[in-house]
């Protein structure tokens, strides 16, 4: 189930994203191969959701639910190399 604290997490990630945490999560690929995507992303960002394959959706997710517990993409994939 989705609380309005969900919500308000998404709609803060989604607003608040910018390409080097897309291309780091591996949502869109790095440079020119991302373009296309990337302008996508700006301009429907809804449509390019749906259109996401199921493993770059969840990098999404993965990178929106990292934002709520106060990590990055990178540092969330660090993450074990630090924490013992």
């Amino acid at each position: 189930m989705i609380t309005g604290s969900d919500l308000l997490q998404i709609s803060l990630a989604r607003v608040n994203m910018d390409r080097s945490d897309l291309e780091a999560a591996g949502v869109i690929d790095p440079g020119h191969e991302g373009d296309k995507a990337w302008s996508n992303f700006g301009r429907d960002m809804d449509t390019f959701i749906l259109k996401l394959p199921e493993g770059r959706r969840a990098a999404l997710a993965a990178m929106i639910s990292a934002r709520g517990q106060g990590k990055t993409p990178v540092a969330n994939r660090l993450e074990h190399l630090f924490v013992r």
